[in-house]
């Protein structure tokens, strides 16, 4: 008698175990209607830019400011890529200077008119394993990208932005952020003694 009992609790358990795994694996299987990426055309007396950061744990709640040629453009985001008509010739793209971060080189271009160019933001986050606390190092790289790989990137991961950056606020033409308050960096790890 008690080995019946067993055997319809066992083949319960199994037929439930099943049922969910069938329901969890479904759930993660609807797939998405995802758009191919295609720039549009270009206008003849100008250069477009795409700046993208692709979807990364990595300092994803970090956002750089970005200057084009001494000036203020905008935050580089997780996960976006944003469309910026240039004049053709020479600009130089680099980070604000921030203290949080670390190996910040700009990035210098030459710009022909009626083109497309990509460039993306790579991200890196660097744990000392010290004695003693340590900030983490994170660094942003600018990385010119051929067309074909920008484009399926693009594609993948990120949303589109087309519009015009806020130059209006002061502080993001300054790029100084408040540095009081709740930072992860100032902690410790209570389990690393």
């Amino acid at each position: 008698m008690p080995q019946d009992t067993n055997s319809v609790l066992n083949k319960f358990s199994s037929n439930l175990v099943l049922l969910l795994c069938a329901f969890f694996l479904s759930s993660c299987s609807s797939t998405k209607n995802v758009t191919a990426f295609t720039p549009p055309a270009v206008n003849s007396d100008q250069a477009v830019v795409y700046i993208y950061r692709p979807n990364t744990m990595a300092n994803a709640m970090y956002s750089p400011g970005l200057t084009i040629d001494g000036e203020f453009r905008l935050y580089v985001k997780n996960a976006t890529s944003t469309r910026l008509p240039l004049a053709p010739g020479k600009h130089v793209f680099e980070f604000q200077n921030d203290k949080n971060y670390s190996e910040l080189k700009p990035l210098s271009l030459i710009y022909k008119a009626g083109s497309v160019y990509f460039i993306r933001v790579a991200t890196s986050l660097k744990i000392n394993n010290a004695t003693s606390y340590e900030p983490y190092q994170r660094s942003f790289r600018l990385e010119v990208i051929d067309e074909s790989l920008a484009v399926k990137e693009i594609s993948k991961c990120c949303m589109h932005s087309n519009k015009k950056p806020d130059h209006d606020k002061k502080h993001k033409a300054t790029g100084k952020e408040n540095s009081e308050g709740f930072s992860v960096d100032k902690t410790q790890n209570p389990f690393s003694h």
